[in-house]
């Protein structure tokens, strides 16, 4: 076969595997997707063949232009040296392809170069490692057969090059040309990104559409925050959003102790209290009834080192990278220890997981706290084997350190156990069981450990001096459509509960958000100091506002209560109501939203998270 027909073949036999890799991916994450017809699903097919050629091209061009030159390969090592470059230029790609059939579950996006920066922090993947080999070992096997068919089939198309070719250097040319035009997308003004995969279905599909080389190869470099000014065309652009706050006026100021406890993934789909009874979680649902609990409230990030910055710091995730472990990670930071540090608060971080994973401990460190709490101060007992100290004893070590705090504290503790592998220790095995999920055990495990820290703190003498506030970093799996939606994949709890309050009760119904959880405590306590914020309290009544912020490949999200607004800022904006009854008021929606990012990006910029510009 000629060399150009080689090349040509080899490049249609590569758009088979990801067109395969795309239907096992739609296929296995159906229940993910809003393909309502055939001829929709048929589209995502389609409009996918955009992206894997942009990918295929420019992850091939080095082979293609090998095989293009006019010389026969005769020599063994020659060819080990042009299939050894053919597969390190692919496998790996086709590897995070896999993988994301089965981890798109979890954080319902491709993966993104984000991954990498993550990975090597701490021990986390290695730990985790023998878990995901265990109960994926259906996408190793896939991605080892893929492998040896791809190797068998360079070396068929290999063995076939005639090595002549009058016209090499033409289609050499050639083939460059359609690389950069491929990756491109095009002759358009601007190259095809994440996010033009919107403009051939929902924002619910874009993932269907894309492939996951694409998405690692246009995020590389790319976790830089755009310097936008919209906010300096707006007239009267703070009543918006402003980032500045002061609630002097509020009453006098509380000394009350804070504890803030996230649940690992604990969406809302887990719990009893919103979903009609049917949920795992007993205690948060009786304790829901006894606290000001939050019924529209969101996270800002889809992953635990998204989070944690978002709770305590109030840094949503609005770009590529995690703050972590991202470019601005050594930015000044505001957060709950810093602000009551002045007023003789001591503060410390609980979590019983090793100590350096996805980058807590020194994130905490930055962000103020005195002190940090891991599997290495708990010591090896009670290790589950993969992610740290299981919950129920670290959960009663934490109980009982309080003791030994000065007061008024501080004190934040992060659970583990209803992480993948979602162990529990042996002797509960029994006890809970299994639901229609491998979380949803770990998920009754965890809220039984937090029922008996509860049973612990109310023995404790600073219990009734304490604001309690408990939410989730993140939302988990999901089997329920509504949460698969792109805001149902960010609805978590948010509780706030005071023993000795009667009045903090009830039900908050406006749209709050992970960010809002530090100027809501500061509110409750009366912090007399001014202070910057990127959220709102829920007991601020001046707020002429309400709304949620997230970023998901590379699309902004505003939910307020009246609407869903989404747009990258290159494109239009794309506003939905939330249900038939309500009215939208797009204007006020669009200039939130380019208000909050405009002040938001600037401050992570200049290094201005804590002092207004």
């Amino acid at each position: 076969m000629s060399n150009r027909k080689i090349v040509l073949s080899l490049l249609a036999f590569l758009i088979v595997i990801y067109s395969l890799l795309r239907l096992s991916f739609i296929i296995i994450n159906l229940s993910s997707f809003s393909l309502s017809s055939p001829a929709e699903f048929l589209m995502v097919l389609f409009a996918g063949l955009r992206f894997d050629l942009s990918a295929i091209f420019i992850t091939n061009v080095l082979i293609a232009v090998i095989l293009l030159l006019p010389f026969k390969f005769h020599r063994k090592s020659v060819k080990i040296v042009i299939t050894t470059l053919f597969l390190l230029g692919n496998l790996p790609f086709l590897l995070f392809n896999v993988v994301d059939v089965g981890y798109y579950h979890f954080t319902q996006k491709r993966t993104t170069a984000d991954f990498f920066g993550v990975a090597t922090m701490g021990d986390d993947f290695f730990n985790m490692l023998p878990s995901l080999l265990r109960d994926y070992w259906g996408l190793l096997v896939t991605f080892l057969i893929l492998s040896v068919g791809l190797y068998k089939a360079f070396q068929w198309f290999l063995n076939r090059r005639t090595g002549k070719s009058k016209w090499w250097f033409a289609e050499i040319v050639v083939t460059i040309g359609l690389t950069v035009l491929l990756f491109r997308g095009g002759l358009q003004y601007k190259p095809i990104s994440v996010l033009t995969a919107a403009r051939y279905t929902s924002n619910q599909n874009v993932a269907a559409i894309l492939n996951t080389t694409f998405t690692i190869l246009k995020t590389l470099g790319k976790d830089e925050l755009k310097n936008y000014n919209f906010d300096k065309k707006i007239p009267s652009a703070l009543t918006y959003f402003n980032p500045m706050h002061n609630y002097a006026n509020s009453g006098v100021f509380r000394r009350m102790n804070v504890v803030l406890i996230i649940m690992e993934s604990f969406g809302k789909e887990y719990t009893g209290y919103f979903n009609q009874g049917k949920g795992y979680t007993p205690f948060l649902d009786s304790l829901m009834q006894h606290s000001l609990t939050c019924t529209d409230a969101y996270a800002n990030g889809k992953k635990s080192i998204e989070g944690i910055p978002g709770i305590v710091s109030g840094i949503p995730a609005l770009m590529n990278t995690p703050y972590i472990s991202g470019q601005y990670n050594s930015n000044n930071l505001s957060s709950l220890p810093f602000l009551l540090k002045k007023y003789g608060y001591t503060s410390s971080f609980y979590h019983g997981g090793n100590n350096g994973t996805m980058g807590f401990e020194n994130f905490t460190k930055m962000a103020g706290y005195d002190h940090y709490v891991g599997r290495n101060e708990y010591g090896d007992k009670d290790y589950d084997g993969t992610w740290g100290v299981y919950d129920e004893p670290f959960f009663q070590f934490f109980c009982h350190e309080l003791n030994n705090q000065k007061q008024p504290f501080v004190a934040t503790i992060f659970s583990l156990s209803s992480h993948h592998p979602y162990a529990i220790p042996p002797q509960y095995n029994s006890r809970f069981k299994e639901g229609e999920q491998p979380i949803h055990r770990a998920v009754r495990y965890a809220d039984y450990a937090l029922q008996q820290y509860f049973e612990c703190a109310k023995k404790q003498p600073w219990y009734h001096n304490t604001l309690f506030v408990i939410t989730a970093d993140h939302t988990g799996p999901s089997i329920v459509s509504h949460y698969q939606t792109r805001t149902g994949i960010y609805e978590v709890p948010i509780v706030y509960f005071a023993p000795d309050d009667s009045l903090l009760q009830g039900q908050y119904q406006n749209v709050t958000q992970h960010t809002d959880i530090v100027p809501g405590v500061l509110n409750y306590l009366h912090y007399p100091d001014k202070f910057k914020f990127f959220g709102n309290s829920i007991f601020d009544t001046t707020v002429s506002s309400c709304f949620a912020v997230s970023f998901l490949d590379g699309t902004y999200q505003l939910i307020t209560n009246n609407s869903v607004t989404t747009t990258d800022f290159d494109t239009e904006f794309h506003f939905v109501l939330r249900d038939a009854k309500t009215v939208n008021d797009s204007i006020k929606a669009s200039n939130t939203l380019k208000v909050f990012v405009s002040l938001y990006n600037r401050s992570m910029i200049h290094n201005k998270l804590t002092e207004d510009e």
